[in-house]
C-alpha cells in the first residue's frame, strides 16, 4: 500500500514543478491580452512593446525562455505591466533594464520588482532626486539584484541573447535622456535596438564611437520627437522596421512629423502604440513578424503605416520668403483633401486642410502664412505669423491616413 501511494503522489508532484518552473503559466491577468505566450512559441524570439501610453516598456522573452524587461512605463502603469507579465507566463525576470531615470521609464518599476524579483538590474548612472527614482531604487536594493552599470561596451549578460549596451558613452550630460541606456539585442541575422529617450547628443556619441548600429527593427527614441532619430543615426540604423512608443493625442506632438518623414524618406516601416497598442515583434532569427495584440480580439497582423504614397499630388514650391506653398494635382481626378496636413518640418507645425478641401484634376492650390496672407479663390490662408525658415525648411504633405505623399 506503501508503494501505491508513492506511484500515485509521484507524477502529481513532477507535473507541479513543470507547471511552476520557467516563463510559462496559465494565469489570467486583469490586463489582457491574446498575444501568444512564450510557452506557444519555443526557440524564438519575442519583443513585446508594451502600450503604456506616453511612456515606454518592453518585454523581451529569449528563445530559451529567459524574461529581460526594459524600462516599466509611469507610476500608474506598474500594476497594468505585472499583469500583462503574468498573461503571457512569466514567472520570474532574468534582467531589468531602466534605460535612464525619468518617470515614464522607470515609474512602474518599483511595482515590477517587488512582484518580480530579478536577478540583474542595469541602469546608467544618472541620478534623481525624484521620489520615483528612490522607490525604484528602493525596490533595486530590496529584491537583493545584482546592480551592473549600463554603458557603451557592456555586454548584456542574458543566457540565450546575444545583446550589447552602445550608450551611454560618457559620464555626464545636461540631459537626463542622453544617459539612456542604448541596447543592440541580436538573435541570428535579426537585430533590434533599443534607445531609450537618447537625443541627438548620444546619438551623434554612438556614430562616433565606430560601433556597428545597423539592426533590422528600431525603438524609435525619445518616443518620436524631434530631437532624436538624426539623419546621420538613422542611415546608420538602417532599419526595415521602427517603433514608436507615444500616447494617443499626447501633449508633447509625439511622434513629431520631422521624424516620421525622416523614417518615411528612408523607406522605413512604422509601428505605432497610438494606433496599434501594444505590439508583438516575433522572429525565428532569419524573419520578423508583427502582431497587434487586444483584449477583444485574436492576434492579427500589424498594418505600418507606409513609407510613401505614390499619390499625384505634390508640393511643386515653396517660396520660404513669401510664405507661399504652391501643391498641383497631377492626376485625372478631383482630390478630397479633407484630414491633409502641410508640414514645416524645421518647426515641426502643421496645417490641417478644412474639411470639403478638394483640388481638381490639374489645378493648384496654395496655402499661405505671414502678415500679407489672405484668402482668396484656390488660397488658403493658414496664419498671420511666419511659419517658414528662411534659411531651408523642408515641406511635407500627407494624406488623411498619415501617409506621405510629397515633400520638397
Amino acid at each position: 500500500m506503501f508503494f501505491r501511494k508513492n506511484w500515485f503522489i509521484l507524477p502529481l508532484i513532477i507535473l507541479s514543478f513543470l507547471l511552476l518552473s520557467g516563463c510559462g503559466s496559465t494565469e489570467k491577468a486583469t490586463t489582457s491580452s491574446t498575444a501568444p505566450t512564450q510557452t506557444d512559441k519555443p526557440g524564438l524570439l519575442q519583443v513585446h512593446f508594451i502600450n503604456v501610453g506616453q511612456a515606454d516598456s518592453i518585454l523581451v522573452i529569449a528563445p530559451n525562455g529567459q524574461c529581460i524587461l526594459v524600462d516599466g512605463g509611469n507610476s500608474a502603469d506598474g500594476a497594468g505591466v505585472v499583469s500583462y507579465l503574468k498573461s503571457q507566463g512569466v514567472k520570474e525576470l532574468s534582467a531589468v533594464v531602466a534605460t535612464h531615470p525619468h518617470e515614464d521609464h522607470i515609474g512602474g518599476l518599483d511595482t515590477i520588482i517587488h512582484s518580480f524579483p530579478p536577478k540583474q538590474v542595469y541602469m546608467p548612472n544618472g541620478t534623481s532626486t525624484t521620489k520615483t527614482f528612490e522607490d525604484f531604487i528602493t525596490a533595486v536594493n530590496a529584491s537583493g539584484a545584482k546592480k551592473i552599470r549600463a554603458k557603451a561596451g557592456v555586454n548584456f549578460d542574458v543566457p540565450g541573447l546575444s545583446g550589447l549596451f552602445l550608450a551611454p558613452n560618457n559620464d555626464q550630460y545636461e540631459d537626463l535622456n542622453n544617459y539612456s541606456a542604448v541596447l543592440k539585442i541580436t538573435f541570428g541575422k535579426v537585430s533590434f535596438l533599443l534607445t531609450g529617450d537618447a537625443e541627438d547628443v548620444s546619438e551623434t556619441e554612438m556614430l562616433k564611437s565606430g560601433q556597428d548600429l545597423q539592426a533590422t527593427v528600431l525603438k524609435v527614441g525619445h518616443h518620436g520627437s524631434t530631437s532624436s532619430t538624426t539623419s546621420g543615426f538613422l542611415k546608420a540604423v538602417s532599419p526595415k522596421y521602427s517603433v514608436i512608443s507615444v500616447g494617443v493625442d499626447n501633449d508633447y506632438g509625439h511622434p513629431a512629423q520631422g521624424t516620421l518623414s525622416r523614417l518615411a524618406n528612408a523607406g522605413v516601416q512604422v509601428y505605432r502604440t497610438d494606433h496599434d497598442g501594444t505590439i508583438v515583434a516575433t522572429s525565428d532569427g532569419d524573419t520578423v513578424k508583427f502582431t497587434a495584440s487586444s483584449s477583444s480580439s485574436t492576434p492579427k497582423p500589424v498594418q505600418p503605416v507606409p513609407a510613401v504614397s505614390t499619390g499625384s499630388l505634390v508640393i511643386s514650391t515653396i517660396d520660404l520668403s513669401a510664405e507661399v506653398v504652391t501643391i498641383m494635382n497631377n492626376s485625372e481626378k478631383v482630390v478630397n483633401l479633407t484630414g491633409w496636413k502641410l508640414v514645416s518640418e524645421a518647426g515641426n507645425q502643421a496645417f490641417s486642410f478644412p474639411s470639403g478641401t478638394t483640388l481638381p484634376a490639374g489645378e493648384t492650390l496654395k496655402v499661405v502664412s505671414g502678415k500679407n496672407a489672405k484668402a482668396e479663390t484656390d488660397v488658403l490662408v493658414w496664419t498671420d505669423s511666419n511659419i517658414w525658415n528662411n534659411d531651408g525648411d523642408p515641406g511635407a504633405l500627407y494624406n488623411a491616413e498619415g501617409q506621405l505623399v510629397s515633400r520638397k
